[in-house]
């Protein structure tokens, strides 16, 4: 009996979920709908909604997809866990795009093969652990083609490093996370470390990434065109020169909004809710690249806790 009712709960709770999804896609149809009339935006978060994406990235990638059809109907994200909260999956349930996933956990990938999404939809999963050395590779051999619509990388830790080497793809529109502890004014980024694992690296989960400022300047020397954040400040976006004249009109302020949300953590791995300045104490003396003169300097030696 115990297990029959374990059995039925289950059964429930997935049609209570999908019942659920269901509404949330058809809500969200309807402010596309309402976004698409907007001649002209103050900045990305007038568009922001939310389905399956941590903040409101669903809402700004629907808008910039719609605004720009002519764009190829494929993407790659990197870095999805298992996929029930990404960047990409509202964009693959509600538009039918061919999607491609690179994840390193290989349950996660398990997970996302007995998904529904995965088999009624054209999305291939590759388990690979991704660094400078194979990005490229890794590509090539799950056969992603160049021309892409959307490219969405977040692997909490060498992202500055594989996004530099990566070079067989053009998205359309890129969308990076960027660690917004280590502010706007400065370009640096965490040290290349094949294996690297944010957890490992810092018991407080805060050393990872590159500051915002490190890819703005990266992706304009690969013509790409920064457009905003979203508004918890930590996903940057980014087009492609094809589409960048006709999106700069579009959005009146390429803002960059101020993170609050508080991540940190305390050796036992519990949250301890630390405010910006308590939180750069905890990785002061962690060892950053500045990439303006490419030297190795400790978090406290920047400025960045003034």
């Amino acid at each position: 009996m115990k297990i029959l009712k374990r059995y039925l709960s289950s059964i429930l709770n997935r049609v209570f979920n999908e019942e659920i999804q269901k509404e949330l896609i058809l809500k969200a149809k309807l402010i596309s709908n309402q976004n698409l009339k907007l001649r002209r935006i103050k900045d990305l978060s007038e568009v922001e909604f939310q389905v399956y994406s941590q903040w409101g990235e669903d809402g700004i990638i629907d808008w910039l997809v719609n605004k720009f059809p002519e764009i190829p109907k494929s993407f790659l994200e990197i870095g999805t866990e298992n996929y029930k909260e990404s960047n990409t999956r509202f964009l693959l349930a509600n538009k039918n795009w061919d999607g491609f996933i690179i994840e390193a956990n290989k349950n996660s990938v398990k997970d996302i093969k007995s998904q529904k999404i995965y088999w009624k939809h054209n999305l291939i999963v590759e388990n690979q652990f991704v660094d400078q050395n194979n990005i490229n590779t890794i590509i090539k051999k799950i056969n992603i083609p160049k021309k892409l619509g959307l490219l969405s990388l977040d692997i909490d830790g060498i992202d500055y490093w594989v996004l530099k080497k990566l070079s067989v793809l053009e998205p359309s529109i890129l969308i990076c996370e960027y660690n917004a502890l280590f502010g706007q004014k400065k370009a640096i980024t965490v040290p290349y470390k094949k294996n690297y694992i944010r957890s490992n690296e810092h018991y407080s989960n805060l050393f990872y990434g590159a500051s915002i400022k490190a890819f703005i300047d990266l992706l304009k020397k690969k013509n790409y065109f920064f457009i905003g954040t979203n508004s918890a400040g930590n996903n940057a976006f980014f087009v492609n020169k094809n589409i960048w004249k006709k999106v700069k009109k579009l959005i009146h302020e390429k803002k960059i909004f101020i993170s609050k949300f508080r991540e940190s953590r305390n050796s036992k791995g519990e949250l301890t809710f630390f405010n910006k300045k308590k939180s750069l104490e905890m990785i002061k003396n962690k060892i950053v690249i500045d990439l303006k003169n490419n030297q190795k300097k400790k978090i406290f030696e920047l400025g960045l806790m003034d």
